[in-house]
């Protein structure tokens, strides 16, 4: 069977439609002849009329059908498609006339799809049985909007009797986002002040590295021995307590103020452990109990917080503040905290003052509600250069419990840091000091702790609404700190190539991308590739080198872009949209995304912004860091995100 098809090129774009007064869209094809008027000759009369085929479609269609029964067409080069036959076998045309509709998929206007006096597209002539395939002309059809379509056949002579079937369709891409206005002016965001989170984010490969100062136990009971009677007292464990259910903390003194001054979010009123790069606060509900053969008689519940701030290029500090959480109950006499013991390892050497150092007494009779701080200080040797060094701080915490029983004998108990971690966080205190050029000079990071890059999404929405769509539609969802998939740096220059050029080969962003997305004269289309390249997430980046979701197609074996989902950023009416590439239907389980977009874009969204971010958070090779696109659809996304199905949304820029 022959078919006959018509080159249109371009992209859709605002619907054309025709004026007020509509033509009855079911009146006889022969009202409306474009195809050229009917003959009334008795010869002609007696032929057969030429017949539409009953199932007219419109092409290229997804496997998913848009709601309401519409074929979803998923290229802006639409193609309507219909079979003609004659019965006599004469050759005839076919008529393409194309309506906007309802959600039932009822004509409402007719939309002009070529220029001429009907606004249709008539087929040259064809043999009988041929399907005819015919491109709506650049400029006729919209995005999103419901059309339907239908055909009359015409022999030269007579045309049938009445229309073909009503075919429904709607152009839906399965990526269309709608981008904002670019604000070259709106400065990069800083990742120094970000929120802490409380997630412990090991490099790739790391297990846990064996410390000297590190535990192997579980949270223990720390108690004092049993006396002949029986009784002893214990620090027990700290245990998380409900938010908004935690014991408030009471009144503290300025020493207590002034050891977390600047740092608001570490604080006594809940317990909590948070960290960011270079500060690590670890606030603990703490109970000591007096026991008489092993069952509870009183509870005094303290707040212990201890902050680490990485503060020097060959030292740290640590503020550890005690203050009790409720009224100390009568059955003390006084609570005595006599000593404090800091630890660490190797090279690292803790300056321990004396006890006059705390701000604020350090022993508690019921009645009392002060806070008690102390400020140590720990140092390093940096002296080598090119070295990296693990250190994990401890300290040690001595108590004297006087009953009030009578029995003046103290019971001596004490606390010690490691040995009471909340579960998946006994690491986040881990430190990494270094003395090689991963930032400027010496330093020290929380190295368990994943910093964040933001994306400057105002001044370069083209390459973060990239990242947003692979980040939030597909299953690896690379840097999302909501589904706790880090990306993972990747140093080999000669990797980050062999990586890049599988994903993004030479030319590609060319083909495939649209000038009206560039931002002047000097500018060029990119190809931006999402997992970066300089990641052990990229697509193309193999499981023998690595990688943690090399791209492949079926079978296949060499990573490839063309396994990723395939974008490019095209203006569309007054707005830059972000497309899926025309023929393609991802379905959205790709591990990896491509973008033929604005070279401006593409490279000043990272840049010497990324190199910024990389010193100044000490990044080196397996390191974790999240990635904040500042996208947000703000609901507007048509299908939702996931499912397989399309992505069409209205971002804004954060």
């Amino acid at each position: 069977m022959a078919m006959l098809l018509f080159s249109a090129g371009g992209v859709a774009g605002a619907a054309e439609t025709a004026p007020t007064a509509q033509p009855d869209p079911n009146a006889a094809p022969s009202t409306r002849p474009a195809a050229g008027p009917e003959k009334t000759t008795r010869a002609a009369a007696a032929g057969a009329r030429p017949v539409s085929g009953k199932s007219p479609t419109a092409a290229p269609l997804s496997r998913n059908a848009a709601p309401g029964g519409f074929q979803r067409v998923t290229s802006q080069k639409v193609q309507l498609k219909n079979k003609v036959t004659d019965a006599d076998g004469d050759k005839s045309t076919l008529t393409f006339e194309v309506w906007t509709a309802d959600a039932a998929g009822n004509p409402l206007k007719k939309v002009s799809i070529a220029d001429n006096e009907w606004g249709v597209i008539v087929s040259p002539y064809v043999a009988s049985g041929t399907t005819v395939t015919v491109d709506v002309p650049v400029g006729k059809l919209a995005l999103n909007t419901n059309y339907v379509f239908h055909t009359s056949a015409f022999d030269g002579s007579l045309y049938e009797t009445s229309w073909s079937p009503w075919a429904k369709f709607r152009i839906e891409l399965p990526v269309d986002l709608t981008l904002p206005t670019p604000d070259y002016s709106a400065p990069d965001p800083t990742s120094l002040n970000t929120p802490p989170n409380y997630y412990q984010t090991k490099p790739l490969g790391s297990a846990g590295t064996p410390l000297s100062a590190r535990s192997s136990q579980s949270a223990v009971e720390q108690c004092s021995e049993a006396d002949a009677d029986g009784r002893q007292v214990c620090f027990g464990k700290s245990t998380p307590v409900a938010k908004g259910k935690a014991p408030k903390s009471g009144a503290k003194t300025a020493g207590a103020a002034a050891a977390t001054a600047g740092v608001e979010w570490c604080n006594t009123d809940f317990e909590s452990i948070l960290a960011t790069r270079f500060t690590e606060c670890d606030v603990r509900s703490v109970p000591i109990y007096i026991r008489m053969n092993g069952t509870i008689q009183a509870t005094a519940r303290f707040m212990f917080l201890r902050m680490l701030q990485l503060d020097g290029q060959n030292s740290f500090t640590e503020h550890l503040t005690i203050e009790p959480a409720q009224q100390i109950p009568l059955a003390f006499r006084e609570i005595n905290f006599v000593g404090v013991e800091h630890l660490c390892q190797g090279s690292c050497t803790p300056q321990e003052p004396d006890h006059s150092a705390w701000q604020g007494k350090t022993w508690w009779v019921p009645g009392e509600m002060h806070s008690a701080s102390l400020t140590t200080s720990y140092t390093w040797d940096a002296s080598v250069a090119g070295k990296t060094y693990l250190y994990k701080p401890d300290v040690k915490i001595d108590a004297n419990i006087l009953p009030a029983d009578g029995q003046i004998r103290p019971f001596m108990t004490g606390y010690q840091w490691s040995l009471d971690y909340d579960g998946g966080t006994e690491d986040l205190d881990q430190i990494r000091c270094d003395t090689t050029d991963a930032g400027p000079g010496t330093g020290c990071v929380f190295v368990n702790h994943a910093p964040t890059y933001i994306f400057n999404a105002k001044a370069f929405p083209q390459a973060a609404a990239h990242a947003w769509l692979i980040q939030k539609a597909t299953p690896k969802h690379p840097g999302s700190m909501a589904d706790q998939k880090p990306l993972y740096y990747m140093g080999d220059s000669a990797q980050n190539s062999r990586s890049r050029n599988r994903i993004c080969p030479t030319g590609w962003a060319a083909a495939n991308g649209d000038a009206s997305a560039l931002v002047d004269a000097s500018d060029a289309l990119n190809c931006d590739e999402f997992a970066f390249a300089s990641t052990y997430n990229s697509g193309g980046m193999s499981s023998a080198e690595g990688g943690l979701n090399p791209a492949l197609l079926p079978g296949g074996t060499t990573p490839t872009g063309a396994a990723c989902i395939g974008t490019y950023a095209k203006k569309h009416g007054s707005m830059v949209h972000l497309f899926s590439l025309n023929g393609t239907d991802p379905t959205f389980s790709e591990v990896c995304g491509r973008s033929a977009i604005s070279g401006m874009h593409n490279q000043e969204s990272m840049g010497n912004h990324f190199a910024t971010f990389m010193r100044d958070m000490r990044i080196m090779d397996k390191d974790a860091y999240w990635l904040d696109t500042r996208m947000d659809d703000g609901g507007t996304c048509k299908y939702g995100i996931g499912g397989g199905q399309p992505v069409i949304c209205k971002l804004a820029a954060e």
